[in-house]
Formats: structure tokens, C-alpha cells, sequence
């Protein structure tokens, strides 16, 4: 089977070619756009990237409006002008520079060195533009917690589980096959594939939802299909659309008003470990390039340690020592099997898992059994045994009356 594919690549790339020859751009333009697009494929651009190189370039040419392969560096730095000028976000407005520069590095610099006309552009964020969720927009643990209560089939339950606790990118998750995770005795790992190749993902809390869907897949048997399919008996990978629209659904069911899309999680799951992991464990776990800025983003969003160290020099005990994660799992201590945590019995012996309802279930017993005894004294007693058979007797005859 081929590789789930959630984005649709192939259909988007096309539709961004359809975009380019059907434009109003310079012939000798597109010309150029489509071979560098080749070219693009020959050195190992993924199919996300050329589209987007495709829809840049060609609204590149829109602002240009001038053959490419005349263009002098003052065209350039109007472009940039114009660019900068845009209300675009912080990233789009780098793609763009990114992109122009990388096609006239393959134009006129043999593809070996950026040509003057470009080698000026600064493609670098600043740390100031650099936008995540404020705290009071991230996903809290009792969120995610409420989120995964509120659907309503074993799927949705280990999807939102599973997103969470992973930090994956969508395109991670969402295109993970049966055959991509593997159960052991501390959980499961997925071997997913991102933007800097594959990885492997330990989960733990997920493990029980995860097990009980792949149980209930309609194509268990079959390894190679995707790991979330629809119910309509298709074993076609659930389209980005319709992850986003489960997740919709999801959150107005729990009545949470915060950002409603898959990176949500990622953003979320990644301040908060940013507090436990070092910089080069975020960067393996996230599926970020050694060296990237992403790790320190977070901590500073998190403010790791930060409160706790000014608590402690002013002899305040911070409140976030004592909190445990709300969605630890439960280890059964009968077979050792890895539960959710909010589990009450353990997915795999039955046996019970909270101490709480172990205490309630053992009360009820001991109540049932001296109601029990009781019950079997009154019987024994003779002036109980009489007053039956009397109430026996009236009983009989209001019976064979009626």
C-alpha cells in the first residue's frame, strides 16, 4: 500500500502547476518556475516544498513583472520593500526571501553560491517576531484531559491522546500506519517520520487508547493500512480536513474556547516538557535540527525554573513543586500493564487500579455481607419464620380470590 499521505501533496502540487500555467505571468517566467521545479525534484525536494515554491514564485513574478534572468539587484530590493510592507506574518514574509533567494542561487549562481543580486537578503527571524500562544491560549493537562473524555468512539479517544502526549506534528501522526507502533512493557513507541526523518516517540498514557483502537481498526489484521481510517469501510488515511473538523467537534463538546487546531497540542505538549528536558532532548524529541532556536523559545514561554528558584529565594514554596502531571498513568500492580489515567481497572486483568475504589468496592461488600447475616438470622428466628408463613397464607388466598 502506498504511504498515507493526509495533506494531499500530490493533488496540491498539481493544483499550484494548473495555478502557474494558467496565470497572467511572463511566459519566460514560467518557464523558468517549472524548471527549477525539476530541478527541485532531482535534488530531493519533498512535494509540500515545491508547491510552496511554485505559489511563491509565481507571486514573486506578479511583483517583479520582469524576466527573471534580467533582474538587477534594485528590482530585488523592491521586491523585498514590497514584501516588508505586506501584512503578512513574520513567517510568510521570510518564506518569500527564503524562497527568491534559493531560485536565483540555482538561476545564476550554479546553484553553488548566491548571486549579488540576492546574497544581501537577511532571511533570519528575529526572537521578537517569533509568535506562540500567550499562556492563557495553551492547552492545559486538565484541557486535554476534558478533551479525550468527551469523545465518543475509541479513535477520536487515542487520537487526542496520542497527539498530546507525542508533540507530533500532524503529518507525523496522522500518517502513521498499524505497523508504526510498537507495544512493549513501559507503553508503545511510534516510529514516525517529520521534517528532519524518522524518529521514534515513546508514549505512555496513550498506550490503553491506542491498543483499544487498533483492537476495534476495521483492518487490524492488515499492518500496513493507516492507522486512522473512517468508519465507512475504506481504508483511505483520514484527510487534514477532517482531523481539524474531529478536533472541532471535540472541543465544543468539552465547551473549550482556546485555538482549535492539531499544532495546539504540539505547542502545549512542548512547554510543558520544556520544564523537564534539556535543550537536546527537546530537539530529539520534537524533531527539531541540533542547533535549532525552538527549544529555548519554549523554555522562555514556560519560564523553566524560573518562578520556583525566585519562590524559594524568598522562602515561598512554589505551588508547581508539589504538582504531580494530571495525566500520568496508572500501572496495574497485578500484572504491570500500562493504564490510562483516569482508568479505574486495568484494560488487561480487571483488576482494580484506584485505591479510592478499591476502598468503596470493599465497603460495599462488607455491607452486603451483614446485610447478608442479618438477613439469614431474621430467617432462622421463629417468630419471623411464623409471621411468613401467615403473610404466605393471606398472599395464597388473595391470589386464588383473584
Amino acid at each position: 500500500m502506498k504511504n498515507p499521505d493526509i495533506h494531499r501533496y500530490e493533488r496540491r502540487l498539481e493544483t499550484h502547476r494548473n495555478v502557474v500555467r494558467n496565470s497572467k505571468i511572463l511566459e519566460c517566467n514560467k518557464e523558468l518556475i517549472f524548471k527549477f521545479e525539476e530541478y527541485g525534484s532531482l535534488i530531493g525536494l519533498s512535494k509540500p516544498r515545491l508547491a510552496k515554491y511554485l505559489e511563491i514564485l509565481k507571486l514573486s513574478a506578479e511583483i517583479i513583472n520582469k524576466d527573471f534572468s534580467k533582474v538587477k539587484k534594485e528590482d530585488i530590493m523592491n521586491f523585498v520593500k514590497v514584501i516588508n510592507e505586506r501584512d503578512y506574518s513574520p513567517w510568510t514574509k521570510q518564506a518569500y526571501k527564503v524562497m527568491i533567494k534559493r531560485f536565483y542561487k540555482w538561476l545564476k549562481g550554479n546553484d553553488e553560491k548566491y548571486p549579488e543580486e540576492v546574497s544581501w537578503i537577511n532571511t533570519n527571524l528575529k526572537k521578537s517576531e517569533l509568535r506562540l500562544p500567550s499562556e492563557g491560549d495553551l492547552l492545559t493537562e486538565k484541557e486535554v484531559s476534558k478533551l479525550i473524555d468527551a469523545t465518543t468512539n475509541s479513535r477520536d479517544k487515542a487520537f487526542v491522546s496520542v497527539l498530546y502526549e507525542s508533540g507530533c506534528r500532524i503529518g507525523e501522526i496522522g500518517n502513521l500506519k498499524i505497523k508504526n507502533v510498537k507495544v512493549d512493557e513501559y507503553g508503545a513507541v511510534l516510529n514516525v517520520f517529520g521534517k528532519t526523518g524518522a524518529r521514534q516517540i515513546r508514549i505512555i498514557n496513550s498506550t490503553s487508547y491506542l491498543i483499544t483502537w487498533i483492537n476495534n481498526h476495521p483492518f487490524k489484521d492488515e499492518r500496513d493500512t493507516p492507522l486512522w481510517v473512517g468508519f465507512n469501510g475504506s481504508n483511505e488515511v483520514l484527510s487534514y480536513q477532517m482531523f481539524c473538523k474531529i478536533l472541532r467537534d471535540i472541543f465544543k463538546k468539552a465547551k473549550i474556547n482556546k485555538r482549535c487546531n492539531p499544532h495546539s497540542f504540539r505547542h502545549a505538549r512542548a512547554t510543558f516538557l520544556a520544564n523537564h528536558l534539556t535543550e537536546f532532548q527537546m530537539n530529539q524529541y520534537f524533531g527539531w535540527v541540533q542547533g535549532s532556536d525552538m527549544p529555548s523559545t519554549y523554555v522562555h514561554l514556560s519560564g523553566r525554573e524560573v518562578d520556583n528558584t525566585l519562590l524559594a529565594l524568598s522562602g515561598i514554596k512554589s505551588e508547581k513543586e508539589k504538582e504531580k502531571p494530571k495525566l500520568q498513568p496508572k500501572k496495574c500492580p497485578k500484572c504491570d500493564t500500562i493504564n490510562s489515567h483516569n482508568a479505574r481497572y486495568c484494560c488487561k486483568c480487571a483488576g482494580i487500579l484506584d485505591l479510592q475504589v478499591a476502598m468503596e468496592l470493599q465497603e460495599q461488600k462488607e455491607k452486603r455481607n451483614v446485610a447478608d447475616e442479618l438477613m439469614n438470622k431474621l430467617i432462622q428466628d421463629p417468630e419471623v419464620q411464623n409471621l411468613l408463613l401467615q403473610k404466605v397464607s393471606i398472599l395464597e388466598k388473595s391470589f386464588i380470590k383473584n
